[in-house]
């Protein structure tokens, strides 16, 4: 092991005194990652709150109610009386009683939909493969009360059995009640329930229920990578190897293919890291493998979402997704010595068809809809990242590359476009378009830090971040622009949530993957959402938004623990981590096919990269 984690440095460059310049210049500037990544030992605990319901949350137009709360999970009332479902709070009212007394409440699941019997572990509250150095425990549930009367209860239940329980008296007004968690039967429990217990129009309204849990006392950006991590893992279906495309779908119902490729190529750096076993490791991307090179295809391209291991309905056979999940899966096996894992990856991209996939002006496709006959009508021809990994693979396979705008700006300036292709290898200097990435990229990151630079809330706060996400109040917009690209603008004006919703958006996975880049600016703002309890061990922050300009102490978020954008962020604290030690990095380098395409997609005179002696396990 010790020779994957240091070791001296070797450089690739071109024969050209203009190589060898452009690498000095590239090693003087802040693009230039650290020697090695030095994972950090936990120091002694500390604790960390998560909301598990703020009841902020609304119905979707046209839906009857909101099923779901902050943590990936969905909540219901039971008991004798009635439940009012508000905004910012929730009033449980006995009705009638059973006996002396009479109850009412709310339950709430705490790892997925309660339907599919996924326990949370009161002890290790990350997915198993976690190593137990990084684990964390509850310690104890809190509840604000604004009013009430009666007896507060709290429960925990394991498969419908109680395992814990602890009451308060209300006191009339307002209050906040802990209760500290502790001998329960049963550590792996389904579900939190509160209630109230007491005569005919005893009550209690709740506007928030948080848990406490203590952690291993990391610093943030191991914090940062091991929480998108484990939510992301999370969505693992072992059984299938495909991940969901968020928390509170279960599994199979809604999966996301390129996300799957992410958590492959993700699960090589945490293995790196130290934060999951080899073994562990090894058994999470052979599952992912296998469950993705299993799929059906179309020419070669798989699905961009599935249900139940086929192709979803409504959606295409997607050429970047393929390209990129089957990209993270090669640099994934490889970074494991899975000989036979690598295999199966490349067949599957040499298995794409290219004649069917170019369309007609000889452009690659997007892909071709649900039917597998009517090709997309839009190609991968504009300047981006999403464009270059679509070559990238085509050259990957064919050693060839196609037309394409190869200068800036992007279609509207969404983050992710700007990073994407060097999650998974490092920006060459210059590209075999003469295009200057380590220019363009600082261009773009400051475009994004300084977009804010006048905003009432988010320039005092270091906050920044425009991409693609969903917005933070999906109930104001109607359902088909729930997910809206947003970006700082480029052939397109700006698109910062204004002209949707009246206020202006942050998107935090931008955060993460701009971390290389901007690792103050990056701690800074998401120091901030840490503070704020919006990203946590079990909950994550999609988007948000001010809506009190210019007092700036009232926000709406959407706490989606969705995959892809959960991906993007892991692997962005994650190169910030792993620095010229990217275990991806080093694996597309070792790896033949990808390194004949990096060089492919250099400049012949400028193509360099950093990389780590090529050593095999």
């Amino acid at each position: 092991m010790f020779s994957r984690r240091v070791g001296s440095m070797v450089f690739v460059l071109a024969f050209t005194l203009s190589a060898v310049i452009g690498l000095v210049q590239f090693l003087s500037t802040p693009a230039a990652l650290a020697e090695t990544a030095v994972p950090q030992t936990p120091v002694g605990l500390t604790t960390t709150t998560v909301i598990i319901d703020d009841f902020t949350a609304q119905p979707i137009i046209d839906d009857p109610s909101w099923f779901y709360n902050r943590i990936g999970g969905d909540r219901g009332e039971f008991g004798l009386g009635s439940v009012d479902w508000g905004k910012t709070t929730v009033t449980a009212t006995v009705t009638q009683t059973m006996g002396i007394e009479g109850w009412v409440g709310v339950w709430t699941s705490l790892n997925h939909v309660l339907v599919e019997d996924i326990p949370l572990d009161l002890t290790a509250v990350f997915p198993p493969q976690i190593s137990d150095t990084y684990q964390g425990a509850v310690t104890a549930v809190r509840l604000y009360v604004v009013d009430g009367q009666g007896t507060l209860a709290a429960e925990l239940q394991a498969d419908s059995v109680k395992v814990w329980e602890d009451e308060a008296m209300l006191t009339g007004g307002s209050q906040v009640v802990t209760f500290l968690i502790s001998n329960p039967t049963n550590n792996n429990v389904n579900n939190l329930n509160w209630l109230v217990k007491g005569q005919i129009d005893d009550y209690v309204i709740i506007d928030r229920v948080e848990m406490d849990i203590a952690l291993p006392n990391l610093p943030l950006p191991e914090r940062a990578f091991l929480w998108s991590y484990a939510m992301l893992l999370s969505n693992l279906d072992m059984s299938t190897g495909i991940v969901r495309d968020r928390a509170n779908f279960p599994e199979g119902a809604f999966d996301n293919v390129s996300a799957a490729g992410l958590l492959a190529a993700a699960t090589a750096q945490a293995e790196y890291l130290g934060m999951v076993s080899e073994a562990d490791a090894i058994d999470i991307v052979t599952k992912i493998t296998d469950g993705l090179t299993g799929l059906g295809d179309c020419h070669g391209l798989w699905p961009h979402f599935t249900k139940n291991g086929v192709i979803a309905a409504d959606t295409e056979w997607s050429s970047v997704d393929t390209i990129i999940a089957q990209i993270a899966l090669i640099e994934a096996n490889q970074a494991l010595g899975l000989n036979g894992g690598i295999t199966k990856s490349q067949n599957a991209l040499n298995g794409i068809n290219w004649t069917e996939v170019l369309s007609d002006n000889g452009e690659i496709s997007h892909g071709f809809e649900l039917n597998c006959v009517t090709q997309k009508n839009s190609v991968w021809h504009d300047f981006g990242g999403e464009t270059w990994l679509a070559n990238f693979g085509y050259a990957a396979a064919t050693g060839n590359v196609t037309a394409v705008e190869t200068m800036p700006p992007t279609y509207n300036g969404s983050g992710f476009i700007d990073e994407i292709a060097w999650l998974f290898m490092p920006a060459p200097y210059r590209d075999r378009w003469d295009m200057n990435w380590y220019e363009y990229r600082y261009t773009a990151v400051h475009s994004q830090t300084t977009y804010y630079e006048n905003h009432p809330c988010y320039e005092p706060r270091g906050l920044f971040g425009l991409s693609a996400a969903e917005v933070p109040d999906p109930s104001i917009v109607p359902t088909d622009t729930i997910y809206i690209p947003f970006g700082v603008g480029g052939i397109a004006p700006p698109n910062d949530g204004t002209s949707t919703m009246g206020h202006a958006v942050i998107t935090p996975h931008y955060i993460g993957m701009a971390a290389p880049l901007v690792p103050d600016k990056s701690l800074t703002a998401w120091t901030w959402l840490e503070d704020a309890h919006l990203f946590t061990p079990l909950s994550n922050v999609e988007s948000f938004m001010f809506i009190d300009e210019p007092t700036c102490t009232q926000f709406e978020w959407n706490s989606l623990r969705g995959s892809w954008n959960l991906g993007l962020q892991t692997l962005g604290w994650g190169s910030y981590l792993t620095g010229r030690s990217n275990p991806l990095y080093r694996a597309m380098w070792q790896n033949e096919m990808l390194r004949q395409a990096y060089q492919t997609m250099c400049s012949p005179t400028a193509c360099h990269a950093i990389f780590l002696p090529m050593t095999t396990r």
